[in-house]
């Protein structure tokens, strides 16, 4: 349950050291005035000097407390204090009542370390076109870039969703490398006009925020592949790592000349990030491919859509066909093997998609999703060993990324880690609490907040979670689906029911996921979830048009 005004205060209070500074205070003062009235008359002081003592010192009381609550004395010296993790309205009720975490957040190693020099933030590019309408574009180009150098083996890459928070930040190169643990930036600045592009990039230090690298592109919108390879390779060499020749393949793979497939396919990438359900992120992939059916990236990003849609056979056939065609034009893709992994798993082929996650995750090891997506079919089939180590892999990877956390606790709880599993969802829903203060209209991360909050004892904090989410996308299948689960997790069976069946109506849905998911287990028997299981299972096995 949320907490009551008063004692968020005083937890507040608390946190920033105002009252361990006023109790000091007091104390200090305290013996300040006896030392005065013991040595101020012997000295021949006049009476008034003990009075005006006990003034100042009542006068630099509130100034002690003020300053307490304004600025922390770090390590690194006096800094302002950061607001608290539940000051916000985005912000779970009684986080800050819950025990601190083990997993490291923001980026941070457990031990403080420092970052090594060979760690990289990608930060989405500034929007200089004149119509301003570029923002899709200017993502896409960054996120390309960290797409490629994941790949790169001794380089660790933030997660798009850790560097793209400081989208139109102020923050500069030194807090983003603190925040998220890396030892540098690279920026940039996108200007589109027509069929002309001027990309500006600089990787920054940040330790210091010097530049150690930037260089300017003025060419067509044909050329915009070959400026993201050579950026990327530039900021490899920039950090003095030396690339394998399949590195360095990976590194020049694929693309398109055509522009308005870069367009569309960049369009795609945006769809899916923005609402994940895949249908308009396909539409878009689709156009792009009606460009241009030599594009690789769009036949995975296909692929990966019609994964994410997971029950109709006919868009797993379709998605099977765009992976491979993915895989002919370009046999070193990862993205296309962990899409095909994920169709895999959908159809029940599990040989095949252990095959596939295992090809994703060695040519692409530094991408955390590879390791998230291969730890649900691990979860799926019962691999909860396996599942817990896949998942730890990916918190590894992505240490301001809430989902592997909170698919942690699921594995743990499946092998009756009890305290070991609270401690993975106290730490997810500290992750969602600071991504909703980022982000407050979010309804994946309120939904999965709502779930790990119903599992932790906060029922009215989850059923808030559960009502915004469905209120901000009513149909969007992931916010309901969730939704669904911590009602039926809090015992709310029939609103669970409910909602279970409008994310049904969407169309998606992954058969073999809703009945192995323990957050359903009490919906189990009940006529209305049988038959909509029978309505999926229907549904997955129809023949493909």
């Amino acid at each position: 349950m949320r907490e009551p005004k008063l004692k968020h205060w005083y937890e507040e209070l608390r946190r920033r050291k105002v009252i361990r500074v006023a109790a000091a205070y007091v104390v200090v003062a305290w013996l300040l005035v006896q030392v005065a009235d013991v040595t101020f008359e012997p000295m021949g002081l006049p009476v008034w000097t003990l009075q005006l003592v006990i003034v100042l010192l009542a006068l630099g009381f509130p100034l002690a407390c003020v300053l307490a609550w304004a600025y922390d004395v770090t390590p690194r010296g006096i800094e302002a204090a950061s607001a608290g993790e539940s000051t916000t309205e985005g912000a779970p009720g009684s986080i800050t009542a819950l025990p601190n975490q083990a997993y490291p957040s923001d980026g941070e190693t457990a031990a403080g370390a420092a970052p090594s020099a060979q760690s990289v933030a990608i930060l989405p590019f500034v929007n200089m076109s004149p119509e301003r309408d570029q923002d899709y574009f200017c993502d896409g180009i960054a996120e390309e870039i960290l797409n490629s150098l994941c790949c790169v083996r001794g380089l660790r890459v933030a997660s798009r969703t850790s560097s793209f928070r400081f989208k139109s930040s102020n923050e500069d190169a030194r807090e983003i490398g603190r925040q998220l643990n890396v030892g540098t930036v690279l920026e940039g600045s996108v200007r589109k006009a027509g069929d002309h592009v001027r990309i500006n990039a600089q990787l920054l230090n940040a330790a210091d925020g010097y530049t150690l690298w930037s260089q300017s592109y003025d060419r067509t919108l044909d050329d915009v592949f070959a400026i993201q390879t050579d950026i990327a390779k530039q900021l490899v060499q920039a950090l003095q790592i030396t690339l394998q020749p399949r590195e360095d393949d990976l590194l020049g793979r694929g693309g398109t000349q055509n522009a308005q497939a870069y367009d569309f396919f960049l369009r795609g990438q945006q769809q899916l990030h923005a609402y994940g359900d895949g249908t308009e992120a396909a539409a878009m992939f689709r156009q792009a491919l009606s460009h241009d059916p030599d594009f690789p990236q769009a036949h995975a990003g296909l692929a990966n859509a019609l994964a994410l849609q997971g029950i109709v056979s006919g868009g797993l056939e379709e998605g099977f066909t765009a992976s491979r065609r993915a895989l002919e034009l370009e046999p070193w893709m990862p993205e296309a093997y962990l899409a095909r992994a994920q169709l895999h798993s959908a159809r029940g082929n599990d040989e095949e998609a252990e095959r596939d996650f295992e090809e994703a995750v060695q040519l692409n090891p530094g991408s955390y999703f590879s390791y998230y997506a291969w730890g649900r079919h691990c979860l799926a089939t019962g691999q909860d060993e396996r599942a817990v180590e896949l998942f730890q892999n990916a918190a590894r990877l992505a240490p301001t990324e809430y989902t592997p956390l909170g698919m942690l606790s699921f594995a743990l709880q499946k092998l009756g880690r009890k305290d070991e599993e609270r401690e993975a969802r106290v730490g997810a829903l500290r992750l969602i609490d600071k991504h909703l203060q980022q982000v407050p209209d979010d309804e994946v991360a309120m939904s999965r907040g709502a779930i790990m909050a119903a599992w932790l004892g906060q029922k009215e904090w989850s059923l808030e979670l559960v009502e915004r989410a469905t209120r901000t996308r009513p149909d969007g299948y992931t916010g309901l689906y969730n939704a669904a689960c911590a009602c039926a997790v809090l015992g709310e069976r029939d609103r669970a029911l409910d909602l279970l069946e409008r994310a049904e109506r969407t169309g998606r849905g992954g058969l073999r996921w809703i009945e192995a998911d323990d957050d359903l287990a009490s919906l189990h028997g009940d006529p209305r979830f049988d038959a909509m299981i029978e309505r999926i299972r229907l549904a997955t096995e129809q023949p493909s048009a």
